[in-house]
């Protein structure tokens, strides 16, 4: 009961400052017809900030990442909150640009462009924010920019890793950024894939075919984990195939949600795919929790939901560096306070803009 209390006291927290400090810089909300699917993306961003506090709070160490200090029953629904958080990105971003992928204007120049421009600004706005800081910390020595920028950066071959001032990448961002890795993988393979379904008459066959490749090879592959995230991607194929938006009942939905969640063990298998698969279906119907997704502070989280999970990693190695003889309570909050004012600060001034920086670009290509 003690960490079900903690968690919602800080997801409320984060989820709060976002929404004050969005509302002073004048953030507003995308309206589209999948604004239940912006909400998802903030409250999975929320959760696994949340999530990345617990593997700092069992050392004093600047270094320390574990949940070893955990009794193993309250560990794994720990690890289910962050790590299902990541499967449902993967999810929506296959969804997304699959339906990309099916439209019939598909240009694979404008799509790089615009994916190059949501991701890099943002990510090298979060690396010098790292260098400012661990500088600041002098938790190490001087590290010139030109040691450790490049190696820094997501690629598609390998996660970024490299030493910031003698930080960690890996702690200083909580180790997000192997996911971009994986988020780039699909970006590569779209252009193929829009390719390939222009000949494929039966898409939804061709989807649930891979599906069942992928649950079938994983008796032959020793590495399961990185098969799950193929069918994180899959999963959200198909739901970009399938045309029927009837909307379920929000009573029906929240069961659908517990089952799914009763029957998951581990968020990195082939399997939990499928049940989250149901459950992300259903939001894409227009499913948003008696209104809870598509609520104004959710779906303002949902706005700034990139930085934030960029930049949290970041707030809570400073808190954590200077206040933790205060307690856990103490720099925790502050860490949660101070990623809910930075991300949104982040949006408006790195990300937004280079979605601005887009478009301009699109209008002039049109011209």
């Amino acid at each position: 009961m003690k960490y079900i209390l903690e968690y919602g006291f800080y997801l409320s927290i984060l989820i709060v400052t976002v929404y004050i400090t969005s509302r002073s810089l004048g953030i507003k909300p995308q309206k589209h017809k999948y604004a239940a699917l912006d909400g998802l993306r903030g409250i999975c961003a929320a959760m696994v900030a949340v999530f990345h506090l617990y593997w700092r709070a069992g050392g004093e160490s600047d270094f320390y990442w574990s949940l070893d200090y955990i009794a193993s029953n309250i560990k794994r629904s720990i690890y289910l909150t962050g790590e299902l958080s990541v499967g449902v990105f993967f999810m929506l971003s296959a969804f997304l640009f699959f339906r990309k992928a099916l439209a019939e204007s598909f240009n694979v120049k404008d799509f790089a462009i615009s994916r190059f421009m949501r991701i890099y600004p943002p990510v090298i706005a979060t690396l010098f924010i790292i260098y400012i800081t661990t500088f600041i910390m002098s938790v190490g020595g001087h590290t010139p920019v030109w040691e450790w920028f490049i190696s820094s950066l997501p690629f598609i071959f390998k996660a970024p890793g490299a030493d910031i001032n003698g930080m960690s990448l890996q702690i200083a961002t909580s180790g997000v950024f192997w996911t971009l890795v994986w988020e780039l993988r699909l970006y590569f393979a779209i252009p193929f894939i829009y390719i390939i379904m222009k000949k494929i008459k039966y898409k939804e066959v061709f989807v649930v075919s891979l599906m069942v490749l992928v649950l079938g090879y994983k008796y032959l592959i020793g590495n399961e984990q990185y098969l799950s995230y193929i069918m994180y991607f899959l999963a959200g194929f198909l739901v970009a195939t399938i045309k029927t938006n009837k909307r379920p009942s929000d009573l029906i939905c929240v069961l659908l949600l517990f089952l799914a969640l009763y029957f998951t063990r581990h968020a990195y298998n082939t399997t939990t795919p499928l049940y989250m698969f149901v459950v992300f279906y259903t939001i894409k119907c227009g499913c948003d929790y008696f209104g809870l997704l598509t609520s104004r502070p959710i779906t303002m989280l949902g706005t700034c939901s990139f930085s934030l999970y960029l930049i949290h990693g970041i707030t809570q190695t400073i808190s954590k560096h200077y206040l933790y003889s205060y307690g856990d309570y103490i720099w925790q909050i502050c860490a949660m306070v101070t990623a809910g004012i930075v991300a949104p600060v982040m949006y408006k001034y790195v990300e937004s803009r280079s979605t601005v920086f887009k478009r301009r670009y699109e209008q002039a290509a049109k011209q």
